[in-house]
């Protein structure tokens, strides 16, 4: 199993994974940084060239994105399936709700996902983040550790939603909306914008 992305994210996906029985040898990550590979924490299971990780692909195709940023998401995302690549969704969500099948995405530890969501491909829902009942989420954003999505919100593609932020219920976001840590958007915003504090407002 590969992780795409030698980072913090990339730690966490690393512990989840563990936590879903896999080992620490069936685990190597890929990053082009090559100050990753002399890194401790990776313990030297860093790939650095691309013909390495194609000759990997064919071992095993399966990989996991390791970053949280939509952009670097999506950029890995299409990089590795160009290889022959299958992503690999986490699912450590802690309901045991059942959900319709949808696209590939990741439920870090700890994560709530309510009932009839429609949750995009490489979408990032972090520890302790709740997605209630109904909501949208476009393909390859990032909803931040212990954010909450209220009754359904619908967030664009590419949108970073902060650490502990809040959508109150039918809040709409367009694509590539950033909201702030701790920032609570209580009013649809439909057009790229940076929103933060209490009530959310645009950063001018």
């Amino acid at each position: 199993m590969i992780i795409a992305g030698a980072g913090g994210h990339g730690l966490e996906v690393a512990f989840a994974l563990r936590e879903l029985g896999f080992t620490s040898s069936d685990i190597c990550y890929f990053d082009e940084d090559k100050s990753k590979a002399e890194d401790p924490l990776f313990k030297g299971s860093v790939i650095l060239e691309v013909e390495a990780l194609k000759d990997k692909l064919k071992k095993d195709p399966r990989f996991v994105l390791g970053v949280g940023n939509p952009i670097y998401r999506e950029k890995l995302f299409h990089l590795l399936t160009s290889f022959g690549g299958s992503a690999y969704g986490i699912d450590c969500v802690s309901n045991l709700e059942s959900r319709k099948p949808t696209a590939i995405f990741d439920a870090m530890p700890y994560s709530f996902i309510g009932p009839e969501t429609n949750i995009g491909l490489g979408v990032l829902v972090n520890i302790r983040a709740h997605i209630h009942h109904e909501c949208v989420i476009g393909d390859f954003s990032e909803i931040g550790p212990g954010a909450m999505l209220l009754g359904a919100a619908k967030v664009g593609a590419k949108c970073r939603i902060g650490a502990g932020a809040v959508l109150l219920p039918g809040v709409e976001l367009g694509d590539e909306v950033i909201v702030g840590a701790g920032a609570v958007v209580t009013k649809s915003v439909l057009h790229q914008s940076v929103l933060v504090g209490i009530p959310a407002q645009p950063v001018s």
